[in-house]
């Protein structure tokens, strides 16, 4: 008796690795999602569900009846796979059964809505049905999980974006934005032929009464730029400012260097060339406690990488500020300019060279803006220069309390 029992434990063993064999070797063939493989999983096991599915569609544009039963008979074996109802609803929907086609698309919508192809062909088949809210729905969870996909997503959106009839749809993600909205909206600002769009997603964008985030802003203030709309551009940067931010303005932002520096808008835009450092430090002096801070190496760097828009309405003005070089050796010096920034890059203003070391020391520049063809100006630290050699600078100099007083 206990040979018996022995015996049939060890043939249901044997059954058992079969199966798994079997099964396994099954699977392997209709991964590889050929025609041949998928012939190779069906020896091994009948009822493969992914080799029925791939076969159905091997058969779906001349001979639809066989490839719906092979579509029936893959949910049968596999009922959680909702590629294969998307597949069954295409053909109903292309027969005309189209309340069946909704029923079948409905159940792999529940079944699977985090696998790409499914969302995919989800989205297409609600688009044929005139409903853009569901399709739009699986184009989201499709960016939310596989931004890669965007490339082909961000084009059809912003055309929606662009037309009367669909930008409503698009309220919802303006409520609540997604974690894949800003990015679209840059591509947006980038590519729309249509600024009103670009105004619309920004001023529409429901934020929970914070302030825009500092990239959004940024595309936004570019093309309002680009596009030559120097107040709406001015208004909107202002519209960004938190209150400590707001306590630096004036006809210029953030003279005395206390604000942190982003680069946005209005405010200053520093970057450090190759044999330069420029930096916003502590040093003696200072009336806030820190200052503009730059250094060279002795290289040859063509310098003007601080500088800041203007908004200045025509009339006559007063650039001054605190300067301290520090061991600055070039060759003619380095000096703030005001210029036209909207067409011909027009020099406004050249303030005084700085060579040498100094302790602090005030400066001043008159200027006018013109009434005419200057709406908007840049304040600019150039390093003065001809031929090459008066780009060679070492040593450093430091700048505080800039500032720009209308004149009366």
């Amino acid at each position: 008796m206990m040979v018996t029992r022995g015996a049939a434990l060890a043939l249901l063993g044997v059954v058992l690795a079969w199966r798994v064999l079997v099964n396994g070797l099954a699977e392997y063939y209709a991964a590889q999602d050929t025609p041949e493989a998928d012939a190779g999983a069906l020896r091994w096991r009948g009822g493969q569900a992914t080799a029925l599915y791939h076969q159905g569609l091997a058969l779906v544009e001349h001979d639809p009846a066989a490839a719906r039963r092979l579509f029936q008979v893959a949910a049968w074996a596999n009922p959680t796979d909702a590629l294969v109802y998307l597949a069954l609803a295409e053909l109903q929907a292309g027969a005309g059964q189209t309340s069946a086609a909704i029923a079948l698309v409905e159940t792999a919508d529940a079944l699977g809505p985090m696998r790409t192809p499914a969302l995919a062909r989800s989205a297409a088949f609600w688009l044929t049905q005139s409903r853009p809210d569901l399709a739009l729905a699986r184009w989201d969870m499709l960016l939310r999980n596989r931004p890669e996909v965007a490339d082909q997503l961000y084009p059809l959106l912003l055309h929606w974006v662009e037309s009367a009839e669909t930008r409503a749809l698009l309220r919802p993600l303006l409520a609540n934005p997604p974690t894949w909205w800003d990015r679209f909206f840059t591509y947006v600002a980038a590519k729309s032929t249509r600024l009103e769009t670009v105004v619309y997603l920004y001023r529409n964008r429901e934020r929970g009464g914070k302030l825009p985030e500092a990239t959004e802003q940024k595309v936004y203030l570019e093309r309002l730029w680009r596009e030559g709309h120097w107040l709406e551009t001015y208004l909107a940067w202002l519209g960004g400012l938190d209150q400590s931010q707001q306590g630096g303005l004036g006809n210029l932002y953030n003279g005395g260097f206390e604000l942190p520096v982003t680069g946005i808008g209005f405010d200053w835009s520093i970057s450090t060339p190759r044999g330069a450092q420029v930096e916003i430090t502590e040093t003696y002096g200072t009336h806030g406690g820190k200052a503009l801070h730059v250094t060279f190496n002795g290289q040859r760097v063509r310098f003007r990488h601080v500088w800041q828009p203007l908004y200045l309405e025509p009339g006559h003005y007063r650039l001054q500020g605190r300067a301290r070089p520090d061991g600055l050796r070039a060759e003619r010096g380095i000096r703030w300019t005001v210029r036209c920034a909207a067409s011909d890059d027009r020099l406004l203003v050249e303030g005084p060279l700085f060579t040498g070391s100094d302790d602090w020391r005030l400066f001043t520049q008159d200027f006018t803006v013109p009434e005419a063809n200057c709406p908007v100006q840049r304040l600019r630290l150039e390093l003065e220069g001809r031929a090459e050699l008066d780009f060679e600078v070492q040593g450093g100099i430091w700048f505080d309390d800039l500032a720009i007083i209308r004149q009366e």
